[in-house]
Order: C-alpha cells, then structure tokens, then sequence
C-alpha cells in the first residue's frame, strides 16, 4: 500500500512541474533565437535539480525507513 502511495505521490507532483515549464516556456519563448534556447535549458536544467532535491525531501519525511 505504501508503494501505491509513493507513486501516486510522485506522479501527481509532476502536475505543477508540467505548468511550471508551460510558463517558462510562454514567458521566454525558446523559439525565437539560440540564446533564449540556451537560457531555457539552463532554467530547466536548475528547476528539475531544484525539483529533485525538494521532492526528495519530502518523501523522506512522509515515508521514513522502517527501523529495524
């Protein structure tokens, strides 16, 4: 049941991630010349470490080991 909620945890934080980038994407237009591309994966590249390192937290303090 815990793995079921692990999953269900991480698949729904993936929601806000989705419009995060949506926004980023309206608001420096990647398309338009190289540096704006460079710049977008560059925020990208920080959002998901930033990302990663939060939703890891978070599972450590909802789903502690087992102490055996």
């Amino acid at each position: 049941m815990q793995k079921i909620l692990l999953l269900l945890f991480i698949l729904l934080s993936l929601v806000p991630m989705f419009y995060i980038n949506r926004w980023f994407q309206n608001l420096i237009i990647p398309r338009k010349s190289i540096a704006r591309l460079l710049l977008y994966f560059l925020v990208v590249l920080e959002l998901v470490f930033i990302y990663t390192y939060l939703l890891i937290m978070v599972i450590a303090n909802l789903f502690p080991l087992p102490v055996r």
